[in-house]
């Protein structure tokens, strides 16, 4: 049975072992990830796995929110393009059936209108 898991991780590279013990137990299809705060420059890798992710930086270059989908290698997938200035991602994975998989991040307080939903 495919496996889908959800965290909000509060820091991809602080909890980047909690990943991989998860993925070692649970051996998830795809793994789905709020509140990364990585930088555009920041180098983040698992074995095994492809990482699909929005970064955001504030306006002082700090990085904060974030959002990221780990996908296995096994399973056949492909990045859906998002038209939105939100902090998303997306991609479909082939499981018994095509299966659309997101995150969006949105931070305290933002004000989100449908178009920017429907992009």
């Amino acid at each position: 049975m495919a496996c889908l898991v959800s965290s909000n991780c509060g820091g991809f590279r602080s909890k980047v072992c909690h990943i991989k013990d998860l993925i070692y137990e649970v051996h998830p299809v795809c793994i789905v990830l709020q509140e990364t705060y990585l930088k555009p420059a920041d180098i983040a890798k698992i074995k095994r796995y492809s990482l699909v992710r929005k970064d955001n930086e504030n306006e002082s270059g700090r990085a904060s929110g974030g959002v990221a989908l780990l996908i296995s290698h096994d399973t056949p997938s492909f990045v859906i393009t998002l038209h939105t200035n939100l902090q998303a991602v997306a991609v479909r994975v082939m499981l018994s059936n095509l299966v659309t998989v997101c995150t969006l991040y949105l931070p305290p307080s933002t004000n989100v209108n449908d178009r920017d939903l429907d992009r």
